[in-house]
């Protein structure tokens, strides 16, 4: 094996290295968990990272659907109103069938509907509410539906027949 020159010559750097060694074998188990860790804080951050880019997404588009709702409430939304309570507003929701009160047909492609929460529409082509916009604006809302307090029996009419 090693002769006692060898031994003589090099004793500091064999002991070293067997420390060094019996070390590594002694602490794996921890290199391990250490390793384990890492890879757990990588999921958790990339998790954290997604779901702020969701996040950021999310209110991007919540600030481009309140440009929207805004603009049709300042240029004029129709706001709905129940069928059995007239003189108290209804929420809009994508799908649901508006008709007008007197007539009883449904409103035209195109016309720009309202609720009081702060939803907006816009009548398709099946007569149903489609393109759901949205602000959290009270302001805006408010001041559309005050101008008609008073006008609301000739406001357009949810039947309620949806539900």
């Amino acid at each position: 094996m090693l002769s006692a020159r060898q031994w003589r010559k090099h004793k500091t750097s064999i002991i070293f290295g067997g420390l060094t060694l019996a070390s590594l074998v002694s602490s794996s188990g921890d290199i391990t968990r250490n390793m384990q860790s890492i890879s757990t804080i990588k999921q958790q951050i990339a998790y954290q990272s997604q779901k702020q880019t969701e996040l950021e997404q999310q209110f991007a588009f919540e600030q481009e659907q309140a440009l929207i709702a805004e603009a049709r409430y300042e240029a004029g939304c129709l706001p709905i109103v129940g069928n059995v309570y007239p003189h108290k507003y209804v929420t809009i929701v994508e799908g649901q069938v508006l008709t007008d009160r007197i007539t009883g047909r449904t409103l035209p492609q195109g016309t720009r509907v309202c609720d009081a929460n702060g939803n907006t529409g816009v009548i398709n082509q099946d007569g149903a509410v489609g393109a759901i916009a949205f602000t959290g604006n009270r302001d805006a809302v408010a001041l559309r539906l005050k101008r008609f307090r008073g006008g609301i029996y000739s406001q357009p009419i949810d039947r309620g027949e949806g539900k």
